[in-house]
C-alpha cells in the first residue's frame, strides 16, 4: 500500500520535510499506527508527532486516530501547537 504524507506548519518546520511517499503493509493501517511508525524515526519525530500535538486529515477530511488509511490516500499532518512553542 502506498500513501502520500503532507506535513504542514510546525511538523514541516521542525522535521524539515514537506511531503513524502510511504509504502506500508497491506492491512488495516490506522492514523495511530502511522503516527507510531513515524515516531520511531527518532526523538524529534516522537516529540512532534504525539497524538495530542497533531491534527490529521485523510484526503482533506478530518481523521480520528482510529480511521483506516487506504492505498493511494493522502494524509496531512498539522500541529495543534504554534511554531513558537517548545
Amino acid at each position: 500500500m502506498n500513501i502520500e504524507i503532507m506535513y504542514f506548519g510546525r511538523p514541516s518546520e521542525f522535521l524539515l520535510i514537506t511531503s513524502e511517499r510511504l509504502k506500508l503493509p497491506d492491512n488495516n493501517i490506522t492514523i495511530k499506527y502511522l503516527l507510531d511508525e513515524l515516531m520511531r524515526r527518532g526523538e524529534r519525530w516522537a516529540y512532534e508527532l504525539q497524538a495530542s500535538h497533531v491534527i490529521c486529515t485523510i484526503n482533506e477530511i478530518a481523521a480520528n486516530l482510529s480511521d483506516v488509511i487506504k492505498d493511494g490516500d493522502e494524509v496531512a499532518i498539522f500541529s495543534r501547537k504554534s511554531i513558537f512553542e517548545k
